[in-house]
């Protein structure tokens, strides 16, 4: 039997504003989408993390979007950027960097996706972009009875 798939949340992000929205929205989905309220508040900051390295490093030129399929809920950005030479340095961090200027990114952006999601796949997109693909596992808590 084939997994039956939700219909799929997307957004385009093009300005700083973007990212916000698009982290309140994603929380909103993860909770209807079954996750409990600390795992859709880790989604919003992925897809939050995820739509500012849009604005800074693609220049605003992408889309996240996230749909749930069986006990999954993914998360994917893709974006019209340069791409990364290396790809496996999303997840570095700073790592061998000095620390950033004020105003400048922290660079944890990667780190936080991997530690906040059960899998992440990064890879430079055919005809140029980067895409990140992320995937949580929705546990569903039994909901407590009231005695009384």
């Amino acid at each position: 039997m084939l997994s039956e798939v939700e219909p799929m949340f997307s957004i385009e992000i093009r300005l700083r504003s973007d990212t916000a929205v698009a982290a309140a929205l994603s929380l909103r989905y993860a909770r209807e989408h079954g996750l409990t309220a600390q795992a859709s508040a880790e989604v919003a900051v992925v897809v939050s993390e995820l739509a500012t390295n849009l604005v800074r490093h693609a220049g605003g030129r992408g889309w996240v979007e996230l749909w749930r399929e069986a006990e999954w809920l993914f998360i994917r950005s893709r974006d019209r950027g340069p791409g990364m030479e290396d790809p496996s340095r999303f997840f570095a961090g700073r790592e061998g960097r000095p620390s950033p200027l004020p105003g400048e990114s922290l660079g944890e952006g990667g780190a936080a996706v991997r530690r906040l999601t059960d899998d992440v796949q990064v890879a430079n997109r055919e005809g140029g972009g980067f895409e990140v693909l992320a995937r949580k596992r929705v546990v569903v808590q039994a909901k407590k009875r009231r005695q009384g």
